[in-house]
């Protein structure tokens, strides 16, 4: 069966080892989103084999990208299929600002966002934190390269369980 992942774990170890000084926070960041958000144990394990653990201020971040996209990505989702004449803002799901959150880096916090939403098909989000790096100057290549580490986590975390 490992023959069957091959692809995905070279991906994974090629875009976890394709970080220099301006990226590496971003790398990590979307990496471990990505693996914490799969819940999967084995994805857990590869990307601790690959890339440091996070600071604890940078694991409250993520923790914080996780628990926030875990909430919008299905509400906004709903929102798109129903007509429902209320709510439909960060304030109805009692959010505090994002400014409150104190972040350590804003960047690596959207791309956290970017890959968690991702995985959960959080359409709406996705766009939206794809935006916000966008706007800061971020480059595609690596907005794709973190949309690249959540899609592949995510398809370890299938493959292991069919295992």
């Amino acid at each position: 069966m490992k023959e069957i992942r091959a692809d995905q774990l070279t991906l994974l170890k090629n875009l976890l080892s394709s970080t220099n000084d301006t990226n590496y926070v971003r790398v990590l960041y979307a990496a471990w989103a990505s693996a914490l958000t799969t819940g999967s144990r084995y994805v857990i394990d590869l990307v601790k084999a690959e890339i440091d653990e996070p600071t604890e201020s940078q694991r409250r971040d993520i923790e914080f990208a996780i628990a926030r996209m875990g909430v919008t990505n299905p509400y906004f989702i709903a929102k798109q299929f129903v007509e429902v004449n209320a709510g439909g803002s960060l304030e109805s799901l009692n959010f505090k600002s994002f400014a409150s959150l104190n972040v350590e880096d804003e960047v690596a916090y959207h791309h956290a966002c970017v890959a968690i939403s991702l995985i959960n098909g959080g359409h709406m989000c996705l766009r939206s934190h794809v935006g916000s790096l966008q706007q800061a100057g971020v480059p595609d290549s690596e907005i794709d390269a973190t949309m690249r580490l959540a899609a592949v986590c995510h398809s370890l975390k299938i493959l292991a369980s069919i295992e």
